[in-house]
């Protein structure tokens, strides 16, 4: 494995904050450890906020308006009474992280984006070009304090039970899937199909066929000449989005094979035509479809609901 890197999809690369505001807006708590909060105390902003201070050993929070907003939030000016007081730095980790989902595993680390952010979601209507996976730039990388999944010190991605992938194999799995999504003038639905065949073929590999990663190249060979050179632009938005919750993601680590993944990105693809039926608006049921999966829910019992059925329970 080459040196491990800061990594993202080159649909994100370009990411900077553009202050909608939504963040500090949606009624989350915001948690504050006894350095960022006396960071925050020493900016002695007055009227430009209130921290709640902790119980015991536990973390300072955020007070918020009635509304949900957080008291920080100037809504006139768009802007975060600390960030505008003490710079990025002076935020606290949750802040300074949204929108990026972040996973450490031994080839590095990985940077995607949720979607609930208004900016990370129209970038999947307005960035042109092919999706490819990039070097982060250090404006998306930050500080380097990235906070996520460590699967540093785990073992690879499954691919079925009892089986598990190398991590070149994976990366491989992962890069030909995302290009798979991207490409080509199909929908959504029938790209996660054509993936779902493919990893079916795949997961039944065993030592004794050829290395892995060969057999994976087969697998997606054998559909790449199918695929047109132009995309769809009607659907091209939703399939970056699929492809955004596959790269880095923890439900590979998390769940029990390639095939979890899979089924986690039909999940995904059946929550956004959920929202789509009710509000009629692509980026809104993205928006809507990132808030409940990547803030709302628990990834590690979305895993276990995609997992498929174990020869082990008959």
């Amino acid at each position: 494995m080459a040196e491990p890197r800061l990594r993202c999809l080159s649909i994100h690369a370009a990411y900077q904050c553009r202050h909608s505001g939504v963040c500090c807006r949606s009624g989350w708590n915001i948690p504050f450890d006894a350095a960022e909060a006396n960071a925050v105390r020493s900016l002695q902003l007055g009227g430009g906020g209130v921290l709640l201070e902790p119980v015991g050993e536990g973390p300072a929070f955020a007070a918020r308006e009635a509304n949900g907003t957080c008291s920080f939030f100037h809504s006139n000016s768009q802007l975060c009474a600390i960030h505008a007081a003490g710079g990025h730095e002076a935020l606290p980790l949750t802040c300074r992280m949204f929108p990026r989902v972040v996973l450490h595993d031994p080839r590095g680390t990985f940077i995607s984006l949720s979607h609930f952010c208004p900016t990370a979601a129209g970038m999947l209507f307005d960035v042109a070009g092919p999706v490819t996976i990039v070097d982060a730039p250090a404006s998306l990388a930050q500080d380097g304090l990235l906070d996520g999944l460590d699967a540093r010190d785990a073992w690879p991605p499954l691919l079925r039970d009892g089986v598990l992938t190398d991590l070149d194999g994976y990366a491989r799995w992962e890069a030909l899937s995302i290009e798979m999504l991207t490409r080509g003038n199909h929908k959504a639905r029938q790209a996660l199909e054509a993936l779902g065949e493919v990893t079916a073929m795949i997961v039944s590999w065993t030592p004794q066929d050829d290395t892995l990663i060969d057999t994976i190249e087969r697998a997606f060979d054998d559909v790449r000449g199918s695929w047109a050179d132009e995309p769809d632009d009607q659907d091209v938005a939703v399939r970056r989005w699929l492809a955004a919750r596959l790269f880095g993601s923890w439900i590979a680590y998390q769940g029990r094979g390639l095939e979890t993944t899979v089924r986690y990105l039909g999940m995904c693809l059946s929550a956004f035509e959920r929202e789509l039926t009710r509000c009629g608006d692509a980026l809104q049921s993205i928006r809507r479809s990132d808030y409940y999966l990547v803030h709302e829910s628990s990834s590690q019992q979305l895993a276990m609901l995609c997992d498929p059925p174990s020869p082990l329970r008959g």
